[in-house]
């Protein structure tokens, strides 16, 4: 994860992300552009981006008169760097600290001077009252929140970009959205003066340590991870299964049940949000297909995602009128494993026998016994995939 506390430099980084996390909110929330300053009327936060670092000349008088002031555009015309608006001081423990200023017409938006002020001073107040790192990972925690239900939300993408700009992420490189679900059988017991979800997250920030790599907690007992990565070729996808299993052998030590579910390569807010819905489906469905399995890439269950937006009735109906009397004959559960075993591998009774380890002739006898309760030859055309399509719904209703 992305330390900005490390030395004095990453403590002004931090004072900077957190300022202008403050001020692409209240921008997006009262529709003016916001911008803050610091003692020396150096803008370090802005709705417009390419203010930040400039001066604002206008700031100087209302710190020196520690009040609002509004401007209009006879006023400013001499001000370097400043609009049109109201500017506010900003005031922590008796000091001014800086200015938050409002552009546009000082009739329009002082109305919002003083409410934006004093929630700006609440959140600076709990950025110094539990420090700055902590204030950083609760702005992560709720970016990867933002993220994950973007689908639900109002807010838009280039919203969600900004703010995750402000923290330090760029959210145009190619990710992967990873879920991590644990039980540790203690119900957050603090073990060691520590509650067992900080300790797992610790963990998995351990095992994503890159700069680029965002880590929060999303929910109950589920981390969530948002990693950069190359592409999705088998080399890449390797590296990321091995990253996962290491941190899977890690925790196993220590009393945590963990899994792993990896969702699709992503580009921008809305890539990444389907991505967190793969993760989520790779966790539900390996837990069910998989339950010895720990770590579960959703390339591995595309189509038991497809088959689990079928309607309920749809799928019985497909199951009944394809396995027929499979289904009730004592041996369906061998013959079941037979038939997914060999539609997953081609349909090639070698390689079927090998991943099943039987014979070769026990499998073509299983393969013999379901042409004759079906009373159709298996090399019908189609039947083999209609007859493993029909397996997986039974095996998901299972």
């Amino acid at each position: 994860m992305h330390n900005p506390s490390k030395g004095s430099e990453g403590l002004s980084m931090l004072s900077e992300a957190l300022a202008q996390q403050i001020a692409n909110e209240i921008t997006d929330v009262i529709g003016f552009n916001v911008l803050i300053t610091d003692a020396a009327g150096t803008v370090v936060g802005s709705g417009d981006e390419r203010r930040i670092g400039q001066f604002h000349e206008a700031s100087i008088e209302v710190i020196r008169a520690r009040r609002m002031i509004a401007h209009s555009a006879a006023d400013v015309r001499d001000l370097v760097g400043s609009l049109p608006g109201v500017t506010i001081p900003l005031v922590i423990d008796g000091d001014v600290v800086g200015t938050i200023g409002l552009s546009g017409s000082p009739e329009q938006v002082e109305q919002f001077g003083l409410v934006v002020k004093r929630q700006t001073e609440i959140l600076m107040q709990e950025a110094s009252r539990i420090g700055t790192r902590l204030t950083y990972e609760r702005a992560a925690e709720e970016l990867l929140r933002d993220i994950c239900d973007w689908h639900r939300s109002t807010f838009t993408e280039a919203q969600i970009v900004r703010r995750a700009t402000g923290l330090g992420y760029d959210l145009r490189l190619p990710r992967v959205m990873v879920l991590i679900s644990y039980d540790s059988h203690s119900d957050d017991v603090a073990v060691q003066g520590q509650p067992v979800s900080h300790r797992v997250l610790r963990a998995v920030q351990d095992a994503f340590d890159s700069a680029t790599d965002l880590v929060a907690p999303l929910a109950r007992q589920v981390v969530a991870v948002t990693t950069v990565v190359t592409a999705r070729t088998p080399a890449a996808d390797a590296a990321l299964t091995d990253r996962c299993r290491k941190y899977v052998s890690q925790v196993r030590e220590r009393g945590w049940d963990t899994r792993v579910g990896i969702g699709s390569i992503a580009h921008g807010v809305e890539q990444l949000n389907l991505s967190s819905q793969d993760a989520y489906d790779a966790l539900r469905l390996g837990a069910v297909l998989d339950p010895r399995g720990q770590v579960y890439d959703i390339d591995r269950f595309r189509l038991h995602q497809a088959v689990s937006v079928i309607p309920a009735e749809t799928r019985d109906r497909l199951s009944r009128a394809v396995l027929g009397a499979l289904a009730t004959d004592n041996d369906w559960p061998h013959l079941q494993e037979t038939l997914i075993a060999w539609g997953e591998c081609g349909f090639n009774s070698s390689r079927a026998a090998q991943r099943l380890h039987v014979h070769r002739n026990t499998l073509a006898n299983r393969l013999d016994k379901i042409a004759r309760l079906l009373g159709r030859p298996l090399d019908e055309p189609g039947l083999g995939m209609t007859l493993y399509l029909a397996c997986v719904v039974a095996q998901r209703a299972g």
